[in-house]
This record gives structure tokens, sequence and C-alpha cells, in this order.
């Protein structure tokens, strides 16, 4: 899960699994409402979706002559991420962490069902690829507006074993026919260099000092060459993050494939005092007391109530 703010609503983006989803948020988030995912009338795109405003541009009239798209699923599971252009867009193609408004349905391979599609609601969602689980968030890069992508999504890179709805079985490969309309917004400014840097030295190890400290205590473990982050600033890093109690991983963007983006006003109070001054290109380490991170209320019980938690940060954009 990523280090996000706790309030009620952020608690449900960060329970369970640590992939920030699709039908999560929505399944999950059932405040008096009724259903969960598929044909609810709940948006697949969840709390991260807003209703679409795009107009009736050429794009979406074509893709609505086109119609609903009928899912086939493949005899067996996935083992990786498939990607299949079924139609090839010719407008603007989507970059990583970009927010998108998209017509889609969803099929489970198991069980052959459809548990979710925005053809049904009558309108395409929205929604920012930092905020879904990560075979969307990989998989829809370098998709062209206008265009129908096939995606075969492993039950790792869906839900694993906490599927957000019955609909949905544990571990399951999930197959999605996505219909681009158009991109809203550009995604994250990500420095190539200091991104291929990270990649260089690969996931960190993360070492849980000795004596935990009552207070933030950041260190640089590799000084970057680029912009300084400040207080409030978007951010694109890669991370991972130990219990200190444990010195186990309970989430890593490096497991994902993908570093995320976040603004600084949206996560733990640790991550948003603790990366300012970063530069970009470098290594953090920041040790968080619990009052700095979720306290003796923990969104998973991956992480111990009042657990000091340890993150190694590689920045790699800032914007």
């Amino acid at each position: 899960m990523l280090p996000l703010r706790l309030t009620s609503s952020r608690r449900v983006r960060v329970a369970g699994a640590a992939l920030v989803s699709i039908v999560m948020l929505a399944g999950c988030a059932n405040d008096g409402d009724t259903g969960t995912a598929g044909g609810s009338g709940n948006d697949a795109a969840g709390e991260g979706a807003t209703t679409s405003t795009v107009a009736k541009d050429p794009v979406l009239l074509e893709i609505e002559k086109r119609g609903a798209p009928k899912v086939e699923v493949p005899d067996q599971p996935a083992t990786k991420l498939e990607v299949t252009d079924l139609v090839e867009g010719t407008g603007d193609e989507v970059g990583a962490g970009a927010t998108i408004t998209a017509h889609y349905t969803g099929v489970g391979q198991a069980s052959g069902k459809q548990f979710d599609s925005s053809w049904d609601r009558g309108e395409p969602s929205a929604f920012s690829l930092n905020e879904v689980i990560p075979g969307w968030g990989q998989g829809l890069v370098g998709m062209k507006v206008g265009g129908r992508r096939r995606l075969v999504i492993p039950g790792d890179l869906a839900y694993g074993d906490m599927p957000p709805s019955p609909d949905i079985k544990a571990g399951e490969t999930l197959v999605f026919d996505v219909d681009l309309v158009g991109i809203d917004e550009a995604g994250p400014k990500v420095d190539q260099k200091a991104q291929a840097a990270a990649e260089k030295r690969g996931e960190p190890t993360v070492t849980v000092p000795k004596e935990l400290p009552v207070e933030l205590m950041v260190t640089d473990d590799v000084v970057g060459t680029g912009d300084e982050v400040k207080a409030g600033d978007k951010v694109t890093v890669a991370y991972v993050g130990v219990g200190a109690s444990t010195g186990k991983p309970f989430d890593s963007s490096w497991v994902r494939g993908a570093p995320v983006t976040f603004t600084l006003n949206e996560v733990i109070p640790g991550w948003g005092q603790g990366l300012v001054g970063m530069k970009v290109g470098g290594r953090r380490t920041l040790v968080i007391p619990p009052e700095l991170a979720y306290g003796d209320t923990p969104p998973s019980d991956d992480i111990k109530p009042g657990e000091t938690l340890v993150f190694v940060v590689d920045l790699v954009g800032i914007g």
C-alpha cells in the first residue's frame, strides 16, 4: 500500500494487499452503497475515478459505434501480463501515471463471468494510472487514443489473494478489454537519468537500526543532483517499506514493477516531512516513528499497531 494519510477514505485505499486498485476502492468502500463491483453501478475505477466529462467527440462516437466488447478469456491463467492491441489507436500515446478516460469491461478468467463494465453504466470513466491495479498501470502505457486493448492480468498484478468482491476469486487472472477515449492529464515528470540510475542500483536492502529513534530520522544514502523537493510537491519514487519489529517488507514499488507518483500532502507525515530537501536522483532512508506513520491504527495486518517503519526511497521525478 502507498503510505497514504489515514483519513476515513484513505484507509480504504491502503487496506489489504499492497495494490491500489481499480475495483478495490469501490468494492471496499461500502458506506451504505448497494452492491460491489460488477454490474452493480459502482465504478471500477473506484475512489480515484470521476464521471467522465468528455464530450461526444469523434473518438468517443467511434468507440460507441464499435460497441461494447465481447471479452475472450484464455483457457489457462496468465503467468505474466499479456497485452494485445485489438484496434490500434491513432491519437496521443499514454505515458506512465497519466490520467485517462476509458470504456472497459472486466471478466474473471476462472469463472468466465463479467464483474464490471463501464458500458453497463453508459459512460466511460476517468482515473489516474497511479491509482489502479499494477496490471492497468503497466498495461495501458503506450496505448493510443481511439484504440482497444486487451489486458490479461495475472493475480499478482491484480488483487492477489485479497479480491475486493465475491465476483472475483482469490488469485484470479483478470481479462479487460479497454477502449481509450482520451488522455486528460500527462503523466508525471520522470527524470530518465534518475530512473536509470535507480534501476541500476536495484531494489534496496532495508536495514533496521538497532536503536529506534523517537523522532523522524533521515539519511541520504545517495545524494541526488537534480531538483530539490519542497513541501507539498508531487513526487515520483521507487520505494521499499519494512516494519521495524519484523524487518520484513510490507510494501514495495519494485515488486509492482513501476515507480509511483503522489503529492506529499497525501501521505503519512513521515513521508511528507522526510522527503523535503531530497534531490532527484538520490536515495534516502526514512526511519519513521509511529506517531508520524500509522500510530495504533495500521491499514494492514502486515504492520503492527504502534510500529516504527523504515523506508528506502529513490526519487526519480518532481511534478
